[in-house]
């Protein structure tokens, strides 16, 4: 993997500039950002907020396997972020950013979908859901 990787799960806020800049590169065509944010609702419910749990030492682990696996699948990226963000969470915040420089377009979208939707399906971070009415949920737990 010749690509710079950055990958993290942390309790900091997470900002589009700080990705950004670290995916500029001079000899990449294409740079993808992909910001998952908390939105104010879910299920039909009023949402007020979120809270990202994980075990850090397997999700760090994770992330970082991934990385490797998107670079080795699309060998013309340059640079790849990727962070998930866990604790409180308010609506508006991004949760989770993965972000791509590639050669060319196709390699980027394609790749930052991948890691994307890979990272929600195998990384072990976990969200409860806080109603406005006060309540709150664990998706998955029904």
């Amino acid at each position: 993997m010749d690509a710079r990787v950055h990958t993290a799960i942390t309790e900091d806020p997470l900002a589009l500039e700080p990705a950004y800049a670290f995916l500029s590169d001079p000899a990449a065509g294409a740079v993808v950002v992909f910001a998952g944010t908390v939105r104010n609702h879910a299920e039909g419910r009023s949402v007020a907020g979120l809270t990202y749990e994980a075990y850090i030492g397997q999700a760090q682990a994770r992330l970082e396997e991934l990385a490797r696996e998107v670079c080795d699948t699309w060998p013309s990226v340059r640079a790849l972020w990727m962070t998930h963000r866990i604790g409180a969470l308010a609506v508006g915040e991004p949760s989770v950013i993965v972000g791509v420089s590639s050669d060319h377009r196709p390699a980027a979208f394609e790749a930052a979908r991948s890691g994307i939707d890979t990272l929600k399906a195998t990384v072990p971070i976990w969200k409860q859901e806080h109603w406005s009415d006060g309540s709150s949920h664990w998706p998955g737990t029904d």
